[in-house]
Order: C-alpha cells, then sequence, then structure tokens
C-alpha cells in the first residue's frame, strides 16, 4: 500500500468523472460521433445483457442441480463426491473472463461465448453450494427411508429436495445477480451486451455516453435485485 500515492490521486479521479458528467441523455444524434447515442442502443443492449444472464444461469442452475447431489458426501461414496467437487473447483477456479475469451476464440464474437462462460462458471459456484446445502440436511429422512427399502432416487425426491428446495432458489436468485454484474464486464473482451458498449464508448473517449451505459447497468441490477428479494421473500 502506497498511502502518498493515494493521496495523491484526488485530481486525476476528479478529473476521469469531470468527463463523464454529465451524462450523454441525447435521444439523437446532436453531433458527429462514431457510434449513435445510447439511449437509442440501451433497449436493446439491455435485452440481451438479460438473455445472456438467465441463459446462463439457467444451464448452469440445471447442471449444477443434477450433479450437486453427487458432490455431497452425505449421499454418494468418497470417490465420487470427492471427484465431482473437484470439478466443480477446477470450474470456478478459471475466472470468468477468462472463460469468455476461451469461448470468444471458439465460437466468435457476440452473445453465445458470454452465455458458455457464464453457465460454466455457474457449474463451479452453484454445484458447491448446492452440495454444502445437501450435507447440512436432517438426516433422519435419509436413514427412515433407507430402512425402508427406498432406493437412491426416492430418498433424494422426498428426503433432500423438501429440505433444500428454498435454499435452491434463494442461491439460483443470488448467483443471477452476479450474472448480471459478470455479464456487462464480459463486454471487454467481445460479448454482446451493455459492457460492449462501454467498451466501444470507452475506446471512442465518449466518457459522457460511457457514464449512461453505467447508470443504466446500475439501474438494470437494482431492478433485477429487488424482484429477486421480492421473489426470495415469497419461498420462506
Amino acid at each position: 500500500m502506497d498511502l502518498a500515492q493515494l493521496s495523491q490521486s484526488g485530481p486525476r479521479v476528479a478529473d476521469f468523472l469531470d468527463r463523464m458528467f454529465p451524462p450523454n441523455l441525447a435521444t439523437s444524434e446532436t453531433e458527429l460521433r462514431p457510434f449513435p447515442p445510447p439511449l437509442q442502443l440501451a433497449g436493446k443492449a439491455v435485452a440481451l445483457t438479460l438473455q445472456i444472464s438467465i441463459l446462463g444461469t439457467a444451464i448452469g442452475t440445471c447442471t449444477a442441480f443434477l450433479l450437486g447431489f453427487f458432490a455431497a458426501e452425505n449421499l454418494t461414496p468418497h470417490w465420487v463426491h470427492h471427484s465431482v467437487k473437484m470439478g466443480f473447483a477446477l470450474l470456478r477456479s478459471i475466472p470468468v473472463i477468462i472463460l469468455a475469451l476461451l469461448f470468444v476464440a471458439a465460437v466468435g464474437l457476440g452473445a453465445f461465448p458470454g452465455v458458455l462462460a457464464i453457465a460454466i462458471h455457474s457449474i463451479g459456484m452453484l454445484g458447491k453450494l448446492f452440495a454444502e446445502e445437501c450435507e447440512d440436511v436432517y438426516g433422519g429422512v435419509w436413514e427412515a427411508m433407507d430402512s425402508a427399502g427406498a432406493n437412491w432416487l426416492q430418498k433424494i425426491r422426498y428426503a433432500i429436495w423438501p429440505q433444500v428446495a428454498p435454499q435452491y432458489f434463494s442461491l439460483m436468485l443470488f448467483r443471477l445477480d452476479m450474472n448480471i454484474r459478470d455479464s456487462a464486464v464480459l463486454g471487454f473482451v467481445g460479448v454482446a451486451g451493455l459492457g460492449l458498449w462501454i467498451e466501444n464508448y470507452r475506446r471512442s473517449f465518449d466518457y459522457a455516453s460511457v457514464a449512461t451505459m453505467v447508470l443504466i447497468t446500475m439501474l438494470v441490477v437494482l431492478v433485477v435485485e429487488q424482484a429477486s428479494i421480492q421473489i426470495r421473500r415469497r419461498l420462506r
């Protein structure tokens, strides 16, 4: 930490913020710029960002849901849950932006690499959390069904799932919040959406438009977060 350097950074931060405000709120081009004004692009960019986040979260959640039971040490033998947990650890150890770079190189620019990157990273994180929820359940119901001769799937369905379902949905919504933020950041490596336009405006030194897109991103995140809070309250 260099506190002296930090204390001298104020003028540079102020200069950067000064170039960003006031935000560009024009709805039509008022001067020659390389890109259209942000409010013309906001609707499509927000829709694309939400589509990337929701689809990536859905793929990640479904896969983690299936594998999470195998990763719980109270539900499977050691060699099974240890192997699955190691796989989850490897997936979440790779930063989502690195995954996006990999998939951009593999499938090209656009929304698709963002969906794949978010889905892969979500599998690693949600799989770990889902497995931990299964490990924390009350084991009496499982033992009772086991003594009654129920098979593994029946015990999962009637002994485990009713106890973990609310937490699963809550974790999924929390991950969706994170993925919306991540999808905006992925624009810096060529993934379509709000982040891509933030990077385009930044490269053209149009900081007023950058500010507008950042504010739109913040608004989207706040709206989704409030919606998820309401949904989680209903699940309790």
